[in-house]
């Protein structure tokens, strides 16, 4: 795959406020979080403990709780809260043309 590629990825009008989507551009696993208005997050789908998907955690405010075991990430930085050591992986993301696009 190449570097630095943009790959449009959703409708910009199919991601509402508060909610997590899963996709899957060249087959890799992210997810996109929509706070408000323009407030995006584009971040891995995978969380780091046992590769559980992001995308079916609890949301609340900036921080996204694993659906698998409950660790905790700040959704601005990718940061696990216990352990800021560990993180999932945040990705560059653009609006363009009624799309979001994501950087790989």
């Amino acid at each position: 795959m190449a570097e630095n590629i943009w790959i449009p990825v959703i409708e910009e009008k199919k991601l509402k406020e508060e909610s997590i989507k899963a996709i899957f551009p060249k087959g890799l696993a992210l997810f996109l979080i929509r706070k408000s208005g323009n407030e995006i997050y584009a971040l891995s789908n995978k969380c780091p403990h046992m590769a559980c998907p992001l995308s079916a955690g609890k949301l609340e405010g900036y921080i996204l709780k694993c659906s698998c075991h409950d660790w905790r990430f700040d959704i601005r930085t990718g940061e696990l809260l216990e352990a800021p050591e560990i993180r999932i992986l945040p990705y560059e993301w653009k609006i363009s043309d009624g799309q979001i696009w994501v950087k790989l």
